[in-house]
């Protein structure tokens, strides 16, 4: 690589560098076993549990059109999150020299965006629309669940924003569709 593409990507390594020590530091300071517990317990949530009940929830409160638009999102969520992570090729941090502990499942190969985090907040989205006195809950449960993807070593910070964002765009148009 030649030293001027070398400079160009010195910003990005330092984001990279910083990402690290982050997800380092926040894994390092989990020694509670109860936190470590609770932890885990939110990222198997964020592993469809979450969006099972929200689909029910939208069954039984709204109807078969407005799950069957909830669930026909979250597969193209699961598609384009499979392709991004495909294309990126990011590893996670507990993969990296120098990572944190892997203390979660990994579920596939890449670290961005984070899955986990897209459905959890997707489902806090479509519940803010649809159901406002639930908001608060689910936002604290999406919240939850994209700290434990990254205290448990398995996103980098920037994997679950994308990750959030993401779940934000598809659960407004679950929301925008009913």
């Amino acid at each position: 690589m030649g030293v001027a593409s070398e400079r160009a990507l010195g910003p990005i390594h330092q984001l990279q560098d910083f990402e690290l020590s982050l997800a380092c530091r926040l894994a390092e300071d989990i020694s509670n076993r109860f936190v470590l517990l609770v932890l885990r317990a939110a990222s198997r949530l964020g592993d469809w549990g979450l969006s099972v009940l929200v689909g029910v929830l939208l069954l039984a409160l709204h109807g078969l059109r407005v799950l069957a638009a909830w669930i026909a999102a979250s597969l193209a969520a699961v598609v384009l999150q499979c392709l991004l992570k495909r294309l990126s090729a990011r590893a996670r941090p507990c993969e990296r020299p120098g990572g944190p502990p892997q203390r979660a499942p990994i579920p596939d190969k890449g670290s961005f965006p984070s899955g986990h985090t897209l459905h959890a907040v997707m489902a806090a989205t479509v519940v803010a629309q649809l159901e406002p006195a639930l908001t608060l809950p689910f936002l604290c449960l999406a919240g939850l669940v994209a700290t434990s993807r990254v205290a448990l070593g398995v996103h980098h910070p920037s994997d679950v924003l994308a990750g959030g964002a993401l779940g934000v765009v598809f659960g407004s148009l679950v929301g925008a569709a009913c």
